[in-house]
């Protein structure tokens, strides 16, 4: 299969750049890996780290490497970072998802809940207890609108981006979790149960990939930045439209870091 590259973006949510989205594009392999420091926003050297590490083993893969080594040598590389720093919790420490198309193989690898669009079938993830954070979160958030609280009053509260924090490191505890209907597989160190190592089969034609950071994912780039931007405006708080677990706020340009990548695949 021949694939080349036709779009590509990435854009931290922050104005200052920081962005724990990386794009892989070698001869073999291009994707995504969507990063997280966890529910407590520690290890922010560390996660870079890993991320740029990960990303570096990628594009360097074998072309013929299978999905089984791809995740295995993922994780021993989260391990090694994780021990380096003395963390003891692989599932609350943070890691990264990922999806990626295997030129070798004709597939589409996933491990979390990137979007993938192809043969205009999409294939996205949804995760229970992402879900009832985000509700949470909205159900809060709604309250304070209630009180009177004008959208600007709430994004300037001192704990406006620690609302369910508790909540968010109840969930990452479930991550990896084997015969567990409420948990989802990353990339953390621990180990990633069969169920949640997908092998998706490719057509010819467009193959779009992204991070979770676009609420829905469309042929073209210009498309995707379009629905992102009107939802944004709808819904700035994010509890309503495009509810998520955080939303804009001060120093932020929307509520999650986003990428985009695209190739035509051929024969």
């Amino acid at each position: 299969m021949r694939m080349k590259i036709v779009e590509t973006f990435s854009c931290g949510k922050a104005t200052s750049g920081y962005n724990e989205d990386k794009l892989v594009s070698s001869d073999n392999h291009f994707g995504i890996l969507d990063g997280s420091r966890g529910p407590f926003y520690r290890g922010t050297d560390v996660i870079a780290a890993m991320l740029d590490d990960a990303k570096g083993l990628i594009e360097h893969f074998s072309e013929d490497i299978t999905l089984e080594a791809c995740v295995e040598q993922l994780v021993d590389l989260a391990v090694s970072h994780k021990k380096k720093a003395g963390f003891e919790d692989h599932r609350t420490s943070g890691g990264f998802v990922f999806s990626l198309y295997s030129r070798y193989h004709n597939e589409i690898w996933r491990v979390g809940d990137c979007k993938i669009l192809n043969g205009g079938r999409e294939f996205s993830q949804f995760w229970s207890t992402e879900d009832i954070c985000a509700k949470a979160r909205a159900l809060k958030v709604h309250a304070l609108l209630n009180k009177g609280l004008s959208v600007a009053d709430i994004q300037a509260l001192a704990d406006y981006d620690h609302m369910i924090d508790d909540l968010l490191q109840v969930a990452a505890s479930f991550l990896n979790r084997e015969n567990d209907s409420r948990s989802f597989g990353a990339i953390n160190g621990a180990p990633v149960p069969g169920p949640y190592i997908e092998r998706i089969p490719t057509q010819t034609g467009r193959l779009v990939i992204t991070s979770d950071g676009y609420p829905a994912i469309h042929e073209t780039l210009e498309q995707t930045e379009a629905s992102l931007q009107q939802l944004l405006t709808l819904d700035p708080l994010c509890i309503n439209e495009n509810m998520q677990c955080k939303g804009l706020g001060p120093g932020r340009i929307s509520y999650d870091d986003r990428s985009y990548i695209a190739a035509d695949l051929s024969n």
